[in-house]
């Protein structure tokens, strides 16, 4: 069954409430945990494939949230976020594989839904991927609606990544219209002009198990004017 998240001027008003006030009263300046490390409160799961339950796809165990590569979806936050610096550790428990972490999902659920990827495959971590029609300056595929992938931009550096087995960690900086990407501690690739520039946060399940933990995101002052009157 899908799910939309529709543009509307209410919910842009619900994304600008999002930035200034976080839930359970936080400050801006204080870190959400999005994974509480016990269960998947406050995320749903997408499966594309009724013979594999959700449940079966993601786990909570020992303090980490858990792909088990069994069917090809995601995990994402039932909340929308703008203008935020999101941290967490990732790492392969057996072999190499696939995944990513999906930035400012919007509309509809499913392979792959409007958003950004940035990109967690063994060998190409802190690349970015564009779906559907999201749009950004720098991307260099040309739009293909019929594509998997409307848009890529490759990262500047490499061996950034650490071992099978060990834990690596990433910083996303989505701050107005743009979005850096940092692997454990070298900033590695950044897109401006990005559209949409808010949405849900998203974990992709790729057909391989990963582990993530420390899964926190916090708000940063709003890098433009969410309250500004809606256009004529």
């Amino acid at each position: 069954m899908h799910r939309y998240l529709l543009l509307t001027p209410t919910l842009w008003l619900q994304l600008a409430a999002l930035v200034i006030a976080q839930p359970n009263g936080e400050s801006t300046e204080s870190p959400i945990r999005l994974f509480n490390g016990h269960n998947l409160q406050g995320w749903f799961i997408y499966v594309d494939d009724a013979s594999t339950e959700p449940g079966d796809a993601w786990k909570s165990e020992d303090g980490m949230l858990r792909c088990t590569g069994a069917g090809k979806g995601y995990v994402r936050t039932e909340s929308a976020y703008a203008d935020y610096k999101l941290q967490l550790e990732w790492r392969w428990p057996e072999e190499p594989g696939n995944s990513g972490v999906l930035l400012h999902i919007v509309s509809q659920d499913m392979l792959w839904p409007k958003s950004f990827e940035a990109q967690l495959r063994s060998g190409s971590a802190g690349d970015f991927a564009s779906f559907v029609d999201a749009r950004s300056k720098e991307e260099i595929v040309s739009r293909n609606p019929n594509a998997v992938s409307t848009g890529r931009l490759p990262r500047t550096e490499v061996d950034v990544e650490l071992p099978v087995g060990e834990w690596n960690t990433y910083e996303i900086v989505a701050e107005g219209d743009t979005i850096k990407l940092s692997v454990n501690g070298t900033e590695v690739n950044r897109m401006t002009g990005v559209r949409p520039s808010a949405g849900m946060v998203g974990l992709q399940a790729e057909g391989t198990a990963i582990d993530f933990r420390n899964v926190q995101l916090t708000p940063l002052p709003p890098a433009k004017d969410m309250y500004a009157p809606m256009p004529d």
